[in-house]
C-alpha cells in the first residue's frame, strides 16, 4: 500500500486552523477485507464487510477501520475462457480513521465517522477447489471534514465461493 493523510484533529476549534493542519507525506503499508455476500448472477456479487489498515509515513503512523457495502463485477463474463475470471469492484461505506506520531498517542489527524470509496481490478484465474484467487489493484479515498486520505493498494484476493 502507498498512502497519504492530511487533515485536523476532530475538533471543531482546531479545524481549519493551519497551525493544527498535518500532512504525513508518502506512507507505506497494509491492509486487507474481509466481507460475505451473495450472487445474483454469475456476474454480479453484492456484500457487506470490514476494512483494516495501517501506514508509515517517516513519524507518524495512520490507523483505518471501514464497514463497507461491496459488489463485484465481471463485465467480460460472457466472453467465456480467460476473460470470465476478470473483474471489478467498488466499494462504499464509511471509515474511521486516525494519524499519530510514534512517540504520542495524541491524534494529529482525527477522521472521526469519514465517508469512503474503492474501486479495484482483479484478475481470478488461480482456483484451488472452491478458492479463487489471483492479483488485485486498487484504489480508495476517505474523506470528512478533518482528514483526505487516498490510498493504493497491489496484492493477493482470494475469493471462497459456496453454495448455501
Amino acid at each position: 500500500m502507498l498512502g497519504h493523510s492530511a487533515g485536523f484533529p476532530n475538533d471543531a476549534l482546531k479545524i481549519g486552523y493551519e497551525r493544527y493542519y498535518t500532512e504525513t507525506g508518502v506512507g507505506i503499508g497494509g491492509g486487507g477485507s474481509l466481507w460475505i455476500g451473495a450472487a445474483l448472477t454469475d456476474w454480479l456479487v453484492f456484500g457487506l464487510g470490514g476494512s483494516l489498515s495501517a501506514m508509515i509515513a517517516g513519524d507518524h503512523h495512520t490507523s483505518t477501520q471501514g464497514f463497507m457495502f461491496h459488489t463485484d463485477v465481471f463485465p467480460m463474463y460472457w466472453l467465456g475462457g480467460i476473460w470470465r475470471d476478470i473483474g471489478l469492484n467498488l466499494d462504499t461505506g464509511f471509515a474511521i480513521s486516525s494519524t499519530t506520531t510514534a512517540d504520542s498517542e495524541s491524534k494529529l489527524i482525527d477522521g472521526g465517522g469519514s465517508s469512503r470509496i474503492g474501486v479495484g481490478a482483479f484478475y481470478e484465474g488461480i482456483r484451488l477447489w472452491k478458492l479463487s484467487m489471483g492479483p488485485w489493484a486498487y484504489i480508495d479515498y476517505t474523506w470528512s471534514g478533518s482528514v483526505r486520505q487516498p490510498g493504493f493498494y497491489l496484492g493477493l484476493r482470494s475469493a471462497l465461493y459456496t453454495k448455501p
